[in-house]
């Protein structure tokens, strides 16, 4: 038998890219909200080795509790986040009472082959319509994870534009989603209008509906996604690994693509 019998296969890839937002204190949240304003994103070091460490951190601007113990020993920090900011992944139970929780969700939906939806057109106050996603072409199904990808988060997170002027996806985008019964649905942009800034709604149109076509389908969705124009490929391996929070709405997530 020849020695290679039993070696393991080479995975395809050759690059990885991180697709994740960093987590920061004080990141922003959608404007007008009052859950994102009364619970900032915290990362507090509680615990510094030396005097020079603790130094380094305030350099490169972590947040130092008051009472910062130096113990000689290890760095210590505290995470305080909603889980809808940032880089993160809603589960069902997000919008559905009896939805899957996120600790529950089935990881082969979102450790699958991708494709990207690139939309380089979209600007600011733009929307992504379902005859923008048909348009390109790009196949829609049960091995796919869609992308869609406008450039917004990746040009624009941190800046005062980011929530003011963010494209959105249109109504009816969740529903052609779900019918295409895709795995689970990432994106750059805010899946609902921008109300926060003066989008308005149609008479009798629910704000969420795009959460609940695709949330009910048990569908979850990536949200704030970025660095996908490093992937430089139509189609990709995505793993999205949200934290296992028991019971959860949603988890902040580290979200990589593998490229060949």
């Amino acid at each position: 038998m020849s020695p290679l019998a039993h070696a393991p296969a080479q995975l395809k890839y050759t690059r990885v890219i991180d697709l994740t937002l960093p987590i920061t204190s004080n990141m922003p949240g959608i404007p007008g909200l009052k859950s994102y304003a009364d619970n900032p994103s915290r990362v507090t070091v509680i615990a510094a080795i030396t005097e020079a460490q603790k130094e380094l951190l305030r350099a490169e601007g972590m947040t130092l509790s008051n009472d910062l113990a130096i113990n000689g020993r290890s760095m210590i920090s505290i995470l305080s986040i909603l889980v809808h900011n940032g880089t993160h992944i809603d589960a069902p139970r997000h919008m559905i009472d009896k939805g899957e929780a996120i600790d529950q969700l089935r990881l082969e939906r979102v450790v699958k082959e991708a494709v990207l939806i690139d939309l380089p057109n979209k600007g600011p106050n733009s929307s992504v319509s379902v005859k923008d996603i048909l348009d390109t072409g790009v196949e829609l199904g049960a091995n796919l994870i869609p992308v869609i990808n406008t450039g917004w988060t990746e040009k624009m997170w941190g800046k005062p534009a980011f929530w003011e002027q963010m494209p959105y996806l249109e109504p009816g985008v969740g529903e052609l989603m779900a019918k295409k019964n895709v795995p689970a649905v990432a994106m750059d942009v805010f899946p609902e209008k921008a109300i926060w800034r003066g989008v308005k709604l149609d008479p009798g149109e629910v704000w969420v509906a795009n959460h609940l076509a695709l949330l009910e389908k048990g569908i979850p969705m990536i949200q704030f996604v970025t660095n996908l124009s490093q992937i430089g490929k139509n189609r990709f391996l995505l793993i999205a690994a949200p934290l296992k929070i028991k019971g959860g709405d949603a988890s902040p997530a580290r979200v990589l693509a593998l490229v060949e």
